[in-house]
């Protein structure tokens, strides 16, 4: 078994929204968290906090049963273990980037 590059967990806001949004969706936030606990550091940094916690944003295309997802996390290196947690989950409309 690898070993974990942090530990992350969905908020409870967070899962409220992936209620609302189906169980594609949910599934989908899931495999991400996943892959963040292997790989913190995925999508695009937006903001760096006090003690150096980081703000991110990335997002899970869309798929049958799921729209594209934009989805926001905290990342905390310190101190050791380093963890993460999914604050927000939004649909991610990019359709009118392509006008």
């Amino acid at each position: 078994m690898s070993e974990l590059g942090a530990i992350v967990e969905i908020t409870h806001t967070a899962r409220k929204r992936l209620d609302l949004l189906g169980p594609d969706a949910a599934s989908a936030v899931e495999r991400l968290r996943e892959e963040l606990e292997r790989t913190p550091h995925t999508g695009r940094r937006v903001r760096v906090l006090d003690h150096g916690a980081e703000v991110w944003v990335t997002r899970v295309e869309a798929r049958a049963g799921c729209p594209a997802l934009s989805v926001t996390y905290v990342y905390a290196p310190h101190p050791a273990p380093p963890t993460g947690a999914i604050v927000s989950v939004v649909p991610d409309d990019t359709r009118s980037e392509d006008v």
